[in-house]
Formats: structure tokens, sequence, C-alpha cells
């Protein structure tokens, strides 16, 4: 089997950089895998009806949500208003989705989405394989907000910028130069240089 599988009863992984992809079969999600490198990401499948359930199953929340389908289940439409996920929808987009959401008409730009998330360099800082961030001068940061903000850096997310607490205590402490802050014009919060940040 190419993908992860999410049972109801199947238990989290706590090492895991979760791609979950929402679909009524598994073609997209075989071909997400298909063209991922499987050590930077797991691709995980699920039915629209089991979406609640297998993003609760991705520790602590799933890096990116990935779809079809016109729908979107409440729970897990709450879940991408409160927590860093970056969603990316092939076709109509569900209204429940983030404004930061992407929507794909095609499959190949859907996967340079996912791929360009994969390997987002911003400061120094890259995603290491499997989970974290790897900080400039050889320092390593196990931080699902800071993973959101250099997976997605130069598309900002629709949040407010008290999400990013734990990514702005990581950064501080580590000296890396660069902080969450909010878009003065969008309201929209990304990476910033600390001067443009703090002000």
């Amino acid at each position: 089997m190419a993908v992860d599988h999410l049972p109801r009863d199947a238990p989290a992984r706590d090492r895991d950089r979760a791609l979950l992809v929402l679909s009524g079969d598994d073609d997209l999600a075989v071909g997400l895998h298909e063209q991922l490198d499987c050590v930077y990401v797991v691709v995980k499948a699920a039915r629209p009806g089991e979406a609640a359930d297998a993003a609760r199953m991705c520790h602590p929340w799933p890096w990116m949500l990935v779809g079809t389908g016109p729908d979107l289940p409440a729970e897990v439409g709450a879940l991408l208003r409160l927590r860093p996920v970056l969603t990316g929808w092939y076709g109509r987009a569900p209204t429940l989705l983030p404004a930061h959401n992407l929507t794909f008409t095609r499959f190949t730009d859907l996967v340079a989405f996912v791929r360009s998330a994969l390997s987002s360099e911003v400061s120094g800082m890259r995603l290491a394989p499997g989970v974290g961030v790897d900080l400039p001068g050889g320092g390593f940061a196990r931080s699902p907000e800071l993973e959101a903000l250099v997976s997605a850096h130069s598309r900002p997310f629709d949040l407010p910028l008290t999400t990013f607490r734990n990514a702005t205590r990581v950064l501080a402490r580590h000296g890396v130069p660069t902080r969450p802050g909010r878009d003065r014009q969008t309201g929209l919060v990304s990476l910033m240089p600390v001067e443009v940040a703090e002000r």
C-alpha cells in the first residue's frame, strides 16, 4: 500500500510530518505519495467522513491538508482557523477553508506547491527530515508553528499572531533575526525580519 490510511483506531505517530489527503478515493493520495520524498513527509489518506478523526491522529496537527471535493467537515474547518496548517485544494474549494488556502486545477501545480513547501528556506532555516526545523549554525527546533511558517514562507497565514508564540520563543532563543509578524495592510502573518515584525 502506497499511503498510510487512518482507521478510527490508528495510533498517532509522534515523528511524522503529516500531509493529510481528504478524498473519496485514494487516487490523489497515491499520486502525491509517488511525487514526494517520504523522508520529509508522510502522506496519509482519509475519506471526508473520517476527516475529523484523521486530523486528530496527526500529532500535534496535520502539517498540510490537501483535498478534493466541495465539502469539508465543520470540525476540520475549525481546526484550520486555530492552527497553522498549510492547505491546498484540488478543484472547487469548500467554503470552510481559510483565506490562505490555495486552489489548483492541475495536479502538477498541486505537486509543485507541496514540493515548494517542503524545500522552502528562509533566514537559513529549512525543514528537517521527519519533523522539525534545521536552524542556522547547525541548531534544530521541534516547533510545528515554525515548520508551518518556514514551509509557507512568502504565503502568509490568515490566523492571529498569538498562534505563533511558540515560534517567536524558539527564534529568539536561537538568535535567528526573524519573527512572525502581521502585515499592516493585509493583516496576514508571515516570517519577517525582526525590525519589521516588532514595529
